[in-house]
């Protein structure tokens, strides 16, 4: 009787393993994919969110290396310093300083999951936190709940989205939008970087210790704000969190190219991100000039 009873238990486990192994095959192909990329083979490094992605690598043609990441907050390119710190020469890193950075909404919409990655027990209070983040939490897809959204909006949107098996999926550009499109995409962003009064004490205190490492480190740090589409600047308004003004009271320059497309819609993607001929533009403007484009 006991040895059925674990006979069964044991192949409840391989099971179990077995349809782990299959859901984080898929997790990986299409969610962690490429964010454990990362080539260490240069010096200078671009860390950002979403804002940083479009310019590809096309910064590489200019020496710099692309280690931006979809929703990257600052605990996460933190973590992407550190590795950086432990396994190559860092000279320089440019960093995103946007208006919405020091968001409290970071604290939820981050990749911690995927940066745990880049971590080792250095980085953790104790190494029971360190083992479940970067083992139980990253391998075992039914501990972490991020997957099981995943998993399911997978389903949902690719599997089940007949509209794409026929080949076809349009999707609007930026500038073919109405204005009244381009202002309610653009509130609804708003909305939800900046609904709350103060900027988050994590992301602060993650952007200052960034700015330690980069001292300690003999690093040369400098702040990027990224262009921004006219309907969400003029939105925007005063709406900021100040994340380069923590870089300025260090005395550290900041880069700033907000208002650099704002008559240029054909740029973005959306009404805050660049698209790929956007992303490659920015690149020859932001790296391929040797001049100081910094305000301090």
């Amino acid at each position: 009787m006991i040895e059925r009873f674990l006979k069964n238990i044991a192949v409840f486990i391989a099971l179990l393993i077995g349809l782990n192994f299959l859901l984080f095959f898929l997790i990986k192909g299409f969610y962690i994919r490429d964010y454990n990329d990362v080539n260490l083979n240069y010096s200078s490094f671009l860390l950002a969110d979403s804002h940083g992605t479009p310019l590809g690598d096309f910064t590489e043609i200019h020496n710099v290396h692309n280690f931006s990441g979809q929703s990257d907050s600052y605990l996460d390119m933190e973590r992407k310093l550190n590795f950086l710190v432990r396994n190559t020469q860092v000279e320089k890193i440019y960093i995103s300083v946007d208006d919405h950075t020091l968001s409290p909404t970071r604290e939820d919409q981050n990749n911690l999951d995927r940066s745990a990655y880049y971590t080792n027990s250095n980085d953790y209070a104790n190494y029971l936190e360190y083992f479940h983040e970067k083992y139980l939490f990253y391998y075992c897809v039914f501990l972490n709940d991020r997957y099981s959204l995943i998993i399911k909006n997978f389903i949902q949107n690719e599997m089940f989205n007949f509209s794409k098996w026929g080949g076809v999926r349009s999707k609007s550009t930026w500038e073919s939008l109405s204005d009244v499109q381009q202002e309610q995409i653009s509130q609804d962003r708003i909305n939800n970087y900046f609904e709350a009064q103060a900027p988050s004490d994590k992301m602060s205190e993650s952007l200052k210790r960034i700015i330690s490492i980069c001292k300690d480190q003999d690093i040369e740090l400098i702040g990027l704000r990224f262009p921004l589409s006219k309907t969400y600047v003029d939105l925007l308004n005063e709406e900021s969190y100040d994340a380069d003004s923590i870089l300025t009271s260090y005395n550290l320059p900041i880069i700033d190219y907000d208002s650099l497309y704002l008559e240029q819609d054909s740029l973005f993607r959306d009404m805050d991100h660049l698209d790929r001929k956007g992303g490659e533009k920015f690149a020859k403007i932001l790296f391929g000039k040797k001049k100081d484009n910094s305000l301090s």
